[in-house]
């Protein structure tokens, strides 16, 4: 009995401390999940009940990643409905230039600037590398030759500075092993051009340097009031080139400005065969120099205008018109200069060509 109740009483300890246990553990599983609240709520530091207990921790789900969805779409080459056909385009070749009407083409020849040739009077210095004894300095005679050392005349005149050179090193090569010759032209006294007719200096110039036809007009001081550019013209031995001065000074076309050359002769035309006879009742009846687009008008002004006795509308331009033939017949145009001048209709007012003449009849009423 004795025994059995000790045994009960071990027991009874036992189940005593197994409950304190319990106790404890469940008092210590509170702070700590005061501590995982608090940390929970301060920080970054997350724990989890599964942390807590690691024995209890289940193996982790491994998910496979899936890739995000690519929502833009290939290109794909395009098929060869969609293709579009490239033409291949030939080069554009420039047009042929076209003769204009009423202008003269003159061929390049002519227009180009030639390289200088020399003439009598033009100042040469010529030298032979390493031949001092050689260098001279010579004009070109009149009769176009100058005189060297060792090879005595060399004709110059008409030669061209790299001719020239070329032609002295060759009679050189007699005396020296290959000369190496220089010429150079120290002054131009060959180009002479003479300018005659209606301008305002004439005369035969002297010139330093190759001139186009413009400078020559600029060196003669331009035109007189009579000049005619339709009908003048320039000689270059003995011929006359097709060069439309009038194109030129009128009306800008470069092309017909020419180099020119030394013995060229410019002859600028009077313009006695165009001028504008005035007669009649006129205030002073004169002739006047004809001007591209004078009107009647405009040569009765330029006469002082009609006298008090004067007849506008029996006015008249009386104009020499030449036949292919080669005959001559005379036009007689009537013209109402009173509607003209009273009313102002200058449809009436007839455009005059050279060599017109105009006559204004006396009124008897």
């Amino acid at each position: 009995m004795i025994r059995f109740l000790g045994i009960l009483f071990s027991v009874a300890c036992v189940f005593g401390l197994l409950g304190k246990g319990q106790v404890e553990a469940s008092e210590k599983a509170g702070k700590v999940g005061s501590t995982f609240l608090m940390a929970q709520s301060k920080g970054p530091f997350v724990l989890e009940a599964d942390d807590l207990f690691p024995a209890t921790k289940a193996k982790p789900v491994l998910k496979k990643k899936v890739p995000a969805k690519n929502t833009r779409t290939p290109l794909k080459p395009a098929s060869s409905k969609n293709k579009t056909s490239v033409k291949k385009t030939k080069p554009r070749t420039k047009s042929k230039a076209r003769k204009s009407k009423g202008t003269r083409v003159i061929p390049s020849s002519v227009t180009q600037k030639k390289a200088y040739v020399f003439g009598p009077e033009d100042d040469l210095d010529i030298s032979v590398w390493e031949n001092p004894d050689l260098k001279s300095r010579m004009p070109v005679r009149p009769d176009g030759f100058i005189s060297f050392p060792l090879i005595g005349d060399v004709l110059a005149q008409g030669l061209t500075p790299a001719q020239l050179k070329e032609k002295i090193a060759g009679r050189l090569k007699k005396f020296i092993t290959d000369p190496i010759v220089t010429v150079v032209v120290k002054k131009i006294n060959s180009i002479k051009i003479s300018v005659a007719g209606e301008v305002n200096e004439p005369d035969s110039y002297q010139v330093n340097r190759p001139i186009t036809l413009l400078h020559l007009f600029a060196l003669a001081q331009g035109f007189t009031e009579k000049a005619d550019l339709k009908r003048s013209y320039l000689l270059r031995n003995g011929k006359k080139l097709g060069i439309d001065f009038f194109a030129l000074v009128k009306q800008d076309d470069f092309s017909q400005n020419i180099w020119l050359q030394s013995g060229d002769l410019i002859f600028i035309h009077d313009n006695f065969d165009g001028r504008i006879n005035i007669m009649g009742e006129i205030k002073l009846p004169q002739v006047v120099s004809f001007q591209e687009g004078m009107t009647v008008l405009d040569a009765i002004l330029m006469a002082n205008g009609l006298t008090d006795i004067a007849k506008p509308e029996g006015t008249k331009v009386y104009r020499k018109n030449r036949s292919p033939d080669g005959s001559s017949k005379i036009q007689i145009i009537p013209v109402e200069m009173g509607r003209v001048i009273f009313e102002g209709d200058l449809s009436k007012n007839i455009r005059l060509q050279p060599g017109d003449i105009i006559h204004v009849p006396r009124s008897f009423f």
